[in-house]
């Protein structure tokens, strides 16, 4: 009786690690869409890591001008685990706008978190078919371009006039 027992709880562990390792892989395929996917999905996957403070996930899917971003960012969220608790976020995206550019694409988003709603701008590129995220530019050249400017400009007056209704 204790045998069949015994073998209840290991057949019933095995169960739940199973069903436990197909969740894992159902999320990393679905982390993994949204790399090879499009720069939309891409980017809330990206701002999702940031959210829970995976800054490995990020580095992974960035480019070197950005890991060193991400690098001074872990530095500032981990200064002290106080900090480190009052810094995971919830960031909903209101609108997303892509601009592809050859390799590069810029997005402007509406963006809002536990504290406020603010407009943000992601630069991506394109390598290998995979999606990485740039570093903003110091001096972007891509700025430089005057028609480029203005339709960035009329994408956030467009999404500022959406929510002001």
């Amino acid at each position: 009786m204790k045998l069949n027992f015994n073998i209840y709880i290991v057949a019933f562990f095995l169960f739940c690690a199973f069903f436990s390792c197909k969740k894992n892989e159902r999320v990393e395929e679905n982390q993994e869409e949204a790399v090879m996917g499009s720069p939309e999905n891409f980017i809330q996957q990206y701002q999702q890591w940031l959210d829970i403070n995976d800054f490995e996930k990020a580095e992974g899917h960035a480019t070197e001008e950005e890991k060193l971003r991400l690098n001074d960012l872990k530095k500032f969220v981990f200064k002290t685990q106080e900090t480190l608790d009052s810094s995971l976020l919830k960031t909903s995206f209101l609108a997303i706008n892509c601009l592809p550019k050859g390799e590069h694409t810029i997005c402007v988003c509406k963006m809002k978190d536990q504290f406020e709603i603010y407009d943000n701008t992601f630069y991506l590129k394109k390598s290998s078919g995979k999606w990485l995220m740039d570093a903003p530019p110091e001096e972007a050249q891509i700025y430089q371009d005057e028609e480029l400017q203005k339709i960035i400009d009329s994408i956030f007056l467009t999404m500022e006039n959406k929510f002001q209704q």
